[in-house]
């Protein structure tokens, strides 16, 4: 006989429940495919990709502008401040000399002191016993035969080509001139300062040949190269005397 008991009918035909945990567990076991899916609704969408790398393109781009524009405004600044200094020194060498008989022969001839200042400067520098290549002397440098003509007007020998050395006689003889010369082309600065360089003959015919308005010549206009830097040296003078002197 058997020791055991004979197990109940159907024993092994019934269905086996699992207890609450084993069925928790089972729902534990299927969360890591929940995760997935949450894991690609986080992916992001390719415009969404477009959109952030062009703006990270635009943000490089205006980084590098601005590092342009600094860099251009250094330079700027730079450049400027050598012009600055550039120009205190070209000031600085324009002192004037000689400056009592400048102001009371140019009121005495009706000249603005501070183009004679600038005629006397581009002529001599203020060396009065100052030569030229072409025998031109004293501080508006006088050729022989122009002094000839105006020296018997001031009771000066006409031979005496020395007294030219004589900077009050220089200024004086040399205003006279200048007001000579800007009654002819109504003061424009340009045609006296080309006329006392040149010649007046040769600044009227100028004016025929080359200018536009029939009275005026800008320096561009004027043919002689040594006369258009020489007005060109003048005018710069000039602007210099009547800021910083007069």
């Amino acid at each position: 006989m058997n020791q055991f008991p004979s197990p109940p009918p159907h024993a092994y035909s019934q269905p086996v429940h699992r207890p609450p945990q084993q069925r928790n567990r089972r729902s534990a076991h299927h969360a890591p495919k929940k995760r997935k899916g949450k894991k690609k609704s986080q992916i992001m969408p390719r415009w969404q990709v477009i959109v952030l790398a062009a703006l990270s393109l635009c943000l490089a781009f205006s980084l590098f502008s601005l590092s342009d524009a600094g860099h251009q405004l250094s330079s700027l600044l730079s450049k400027r401040e050598i012009e600055k200094r550039a120009y205190e020194r070209e000031v600085s060498r324009h002192q004037v000399k000689y400056r009592e008989w400048i102001e009371y022969y140019a009121a005495v001839y009706q000249l603005d002191p501070a183009f004679v200042a600038a005629i006397i400067k581009t002529e001599s520098d203020y060396v009065p016993t100052a030569v030229s290549s072409k025998n031109a002397q004293g501080l508006m440098q006088f050729m022989p035969d122009t002094f000839e003509w105006i020296a018997p007007k001031f009771d000066i020998p006409a031979d005496d080509f020395s007294a030219i050395t004589d900077p009050e006689t220089a200024i004086k003889m040399g205003c006279w001139l200048l007001n000579y010369i800007t009654k002819q082309f109504n003061g424009d600065p340009i045609l006296t300062a080309c006329a006392y360089h040149a010649g007046w003959g040769n600044v009227e015919g100028w004016i025929t040949k080359y200018s536009t308005d029939g009275k005026t010549l800008t320096l561009d206009q004027i043919p002689y190269e040594n006369t258009r830097n020489y007005a060109g040296k003048v005018l710069n003078s000039y602007a210099i005397y009547q800021q910083h002197y007069y």
